[in-house]
């Protein structure tokens, strides 16, 4: 009896030895948030945007400066996973931000439904297409399609800054775009397909290791951009193991870890094995090298998920110069 006990024990150690798959609690709804009070500083707008030849629907909430807009228009942070930065900014980051002498219009961007994550369209819309069809669409970690970034891209562009700007003047050469894990796999596409579309390119613990390490190949195929060097910001927790970028989520207060699926954490295994410890800290280097402005900080004893949380604040903060 004692060694058949050992030996469960020593079989759900090796379970846990894995981290959490990069699949985040997709039953959470957004509730209550900063939009839905009253932010001293700030004023929001909603706006529910469609992908032109597309059904895709999108949710941004508009986060509009109470003081007047510059000339050229206000700077604008273009926020992805839009509900669940939503939930994690407080209302004192955003009266700071307010304060700033050239404050900007916050975007939050959503998909068009109530949960704080939709991870299947999120795993479409983040993700660029790699080589070989369609069947190589498929995400890494399960069923969902991969491959719909581009248009995603050409959404947030061209539509969405259309639409955001017919209510508040934008400063298109004032705009900055941030994103988390599969998110931040989006922000580094767009930096190297068009380092022009942005001038601030924010990346909260980018999944590296996605579609074996991709994004390493986008970044060598990067095309140079035409004006000023973009900036390049650049997160990574550290209580994830050592695969730089290669998610654990936590669940939420009170809720049970999820039911992890063997070939799902076999598959996070290989994938992790795709990028090195350091790819992160080295993707910093090499784009500094490569003329960017570019800030990489390690957020020690984060979590993965936790990240996300983390690094809003800091991009804000950066991008209207109220660091605290």
């Amino acid at each position: 009896m004692i060694r058949a006990l050992c030996g469960l024990l020593l079989a759900a150690a090796a379970t846990f030895s894995v981290p959490a798959m990069a699949q985040p609690d997709t039953t959470r709804r957004i509730g209550a948030t900063a939009a839905d009070t009253q932010v001293p500083g700030y004023r929001f707008h909603a706006l529910v945007v469609q992908a032109p030849g597309s059904e895709r629907r999108y949710r941004l909430r508009v986060a509009v400066p109470e003081r007047p807009a510059p000339p050229a228009g206000y700077p604008a942070v273009w926020l992805l996973d839009g509900h669940a930065a939503l939930m994690d900014i407080d209302a004192a980051t955003l009266q700071r931000v307010a304060q700033a002498a050239s404050p900007p219009v916050i975007v939050f961007v959503a998909h068009d439904n109530d949960l704080r994550i939709d991870g299947d369209a999120r795993a479409y819309d983040y993700t660029p297409r790699r080589p070989g069809g369609e069947d190589a669409q498929r995400d890494p970690l399960g069923t969902r399609r991969n491959g719909g970034a581009d248009a995603f891209l050409d959404l947030l562009a061209g539509e969405a800054r259309r639409q955001v700007a017919a209510i508040v003047p934008l400063d298109d050469a004032r705009q900055a775009l941030w994103g988390h894990s599969y998110g931040g796999v989006f922000v580094l596409h767009a930096l190297f397909a068009r380092p022009d579309a942005f001038a601030h390119y924010g990346a909260a613990d980018p999944s590296l290791w996605w579609g074996e390490g991709r994004m390493l190949q986008e970044e060598a195929d990067a095309i140079r951009w035409k004006g000023a060097p973009p900036h390049l910001y650049l997160w990574t927790g550290q209580s994830a193991g050592p695969r730089g970028g290669a998610p654990t989520v936590a669940p939420a207060p009170g809720a049970a870890a999820a039911p992890r699926d063997p070939a799902a954490v076999d598959a996070m295994r290989r994938a992790r094995a795709s990028v090195p410890p350091d790819a992160a800290e080295k993707m910093a280097q090499r784009q500094r090298a490569r003329g960017l402005h570019v800030a990489w900080e390690p957020l020690p004893g984060l979590s993965h998920g936790q990240t996300l949380g983390a690094s809003l604040p800091r991009f804000l903060d950066a991008i209207a110069g109220t660091e605290p």
